[in-house]
Order: C-alpha cells, then sequence, then structure tokens
C-alpha cells in the first residue's frame, strides 16, 4: 500500500521550496501586481499572505478532526470575508517576514501530517469551502491551493511583463 503520508509530506516540503523560490528574489514593484482583478483582488504579495493566513487557520480544523470532532461547523462564518479580510493584515511586514511565517505555518503543517498514522487521514469532517470530507483531502488541500495561487501569480507577472 502507498504510504500516504510521506507522499503528503515530499509534496507539502517541495511545494514549501517552491513557494520561497518563488517569492523571495520578487521586487516591491513585482509584489504589487494585482493577480486577481475581482474581490479580494489580491497582489502578488497577498496571495502569499493568504497562503498563511488560510493554512494556519486550517491547523484547528485538522486538531479537531484528529481529536473526533466534526470539523469546521460555523454556520455563520464566511469564507469571502475571511479570504477578503486576513490577507491585508500582514500588509504591514516586509516579504521576507511574511515568508518566515509561510514557512514557519508550513513546518507545522508538516509535522501535524508526519505525527498522524494513515488510519487518521480517513477521518471525517467539516472543511468550509470543501465540506464533509477526508481529512487527508483537507491536508492535500495545502499544497494543492497554494500551487493554484502560485501559478496564478505567475501568469499575473508574465502578462505585466508583456505589457
Amino acid at each position: 500500500m502507498e504510504d500516504r503520508i510521506a507522499d503528503i509530506v515530499d509534496r507539502l516540503e517541495s511545494n514549501r521550496e517552491s513557494i520561497r523560490s518563488f517569492f523571495q528574489p520578487l521586487s516591491e514593484k513585482e509584489q504589487g501586481v494585482r493577480v486577481y482583478e475581482e474581490k479580494p483582488g489580491w497582489t502578488v504579495r497577498q496571495v502569499l499572505a493568504h497562503l498563511v493566513t488560510i493554512e494556519g487557520s486550517m491547523h484547528t480544523l485538522f486538531d479537531n478532526i484528529l481529536g473526533g470532532g466534526a470539523g469546521f461547523t460555523a454556520d455563520d462564518f464566511d469564507v469571502d470575508r475571511f479570504n477578503r479580510s486576513q490577507p491585508q493584515k500582514l500588509d504591514h511586514l516586509a516579504l521576507e517576514e511574511v515568508l518566515d511565517r509561510f514557512a514557519s505555518v508550513r513546518a507545522k503543517t508538516i509535522s501535524m501530517v508526519a505525527e498522524m498514522d494513515e488510519t487518521d487521514l480517513n477521518r471525517k469532517g467539516n472543511h468550509p469551502w470543501h465540506g464533509l470530507d477526508k481529512l487527508e483531502r483537507f491536508v492535500r488541500w495545502a499544497y494543492e491551493h497554494a500551487g493554484m495561487h502560485l501559478k496564478d501569480a505567475k501568469q499575473a507577472l508574465a502578462r505585466q511583463e508583456g505589457k
């Protein structure tokens, strides 16, 4: 049987390095390029801040499901409002500080996954975006989600260079 834990850890680590190598050399001008025109309208730098805030919030969900809880159950939670408001809270930090926070959040995600048993990945719970599913889906979403936004940021910079 495939070692799902090792696979997830490898992908989280690889994605962490991809994130760092992309964002670290960016100039101030590149950091300010708009990635999304629709709300929340993040810049390249705010995409990184989003990765920090959203993945950090997921640790509570993982702990809840691992502890036998139902996952995320707040009926009044507005994921769009969360996404609009959280990245801007890191606007005052230098890029290197946001990268350090991302590295710290990702290290905790990796540590949490490494401590899981394969059977933990089959636990079910609620996620604010995915709904009811297995913990494995939510954990894998950490690197898939980051990869999606990384691709969008790269495309935004490429469009900017083409102008």
